[in-house]
């Protein structure tokens, strides 16, 4: 008698117990959803692409990086010179913060990541073989921004670049190419690791995204301008001077166009040839969003090599009907 009363109760704690983890996690993983569909990124339009596995690691791990990038960028970057300098070791702690958050993956350390963003890691990134070099390397990069550290030559950009576009790209390519299964979690099983195919491509479309941001940056501190000095000046600008040659549609910024461009055709072309290793090596679903995402850049990439100036003044909107036919989703 005892255990036919007690056995059912004991039953349906557990069975309760298990919903609201399921449930818990669901609403975490849609409210990362929430946050990329927000920052309106070509990557998050080409992971709704993925299967349903891999579009959670990717909204999880989205999430985390678009946090702390919009702590910095939106909210101490945009502060005077003197104000940066007041708080800029509580933004550096604040960012030490989030790497232990997404390394240690644990609801008991604080930091800038809302608990369902932890709750979302621990239940895609956590149950990986991904590791935490990606977290550590971003995290180098958006120091570097904290800092306001200087960025004179073309090596120290593709430095930053590491950090700042190699890595998140190399976790969208260690989405794409791991399988998932129930016991085992997400595993990485290619010779070449992610950053092989990540970093020219990478590179390659953050030139890109240079270009199309370069209005708004300039509007900005001048550390949200990331072109190199000995660039600016073989294009006869400063980050100073930048604002002022967008409103007058100077020669220079065609020209200054017109370098990066060439610069980034060498990544575009080492970037396409080391992904095209990788399609046949990963599901059609993945090939396809990659496709229509790296499609989005180049003919983006068209776009401000043949019409700079339009591209300069217009490039959100010229990317927003691109990625609309391209990867055929409604912004």
């Amino acid at each position: 008698m005892f255990k036919r009363c007690v056995w059912p109760r004991l039953h349906n704690v557990g069975s309760v117990k298990v919903l609201n983890e399921i449930i818990s996690i669901k609403k975490s993983i849609a409210f990362c959803r929430g946050v990329a569909r927000r920052a309106n990124a070509n990557f998050s339009y080409a992971a709704t692409l993925l299967p349903v596995r891999k579009r959670e690691f990717f909204y999880a791990s989205y999430a985390a990086m678009r946090i702390i990038d919009d702590i910095v960028d939106d909210e101490f970057m945009v502060l005077s010179q003197n104000e940066r300098r007041a708080i800029r070791g509580e933004y550096h702690n604040i960012l030490k913060s989030w790497l232990k958050q997404v390394c240690h993956l644990d609801d008991k350390t604080k930091g800038p990541l809302d608990i369902r963003v932890i709750t979302a890691l621990q239940n895609t990134v956590g149950k990986s073989d991904m590791g935490t070099t990606h977290w550590q390397e971003l995290a180098v990069a958006l120091k570097m921004d904290i800092l306001e550290s200087s960025m004179r030559t073309w090596n120290e950009f593709i430095n930053y670049c590491e950090g700042a576009t190699v890595s998140p790209a190399s976790i969208y390519i260690y989405i794409s190419a791991s399988s998932y299964n129930p016991s085992e979690g997400y595993t990485y099983n290619l010779k070449k690791r992610p950053r092989y195919y990540a970093k020219n491509l990478a590179i390659y479309c953050y030139i890109v995204h240079i270009l199309r941001d370069l209005a708004k940056d300039a509007e900005g501190s001048t550390r949200l301008i990331t072109i190199p000095d000995e660039v600016l000046k073989e294009a006869n600008l400063t980050r100073k001077t930048i604002k002022s040659a967008i409103v007058n549609k100077s020669q220079k910024i065609f020209e200054l166009t017109q370098i990066l461009s060439e610069k980034a055709d060498y990544y575009k072309e080492k970037g396409h040839e080391a992904i095209e290793e990788l399609y046949p090596v990963i599901g059609n679903r993945e090939a396809l969003a990659l496709k229509g995402l790296i499609g989005v850049y180049d003919k983006l990439f068209f776009v401000a090599r043949e019409k700079s100036t339009d591209f300069i003044v217009d490039g959100p909107k010229i990317e927003k009907e691109i990625r609309g036919h391209l990867l055929g989703i409604k912004n």
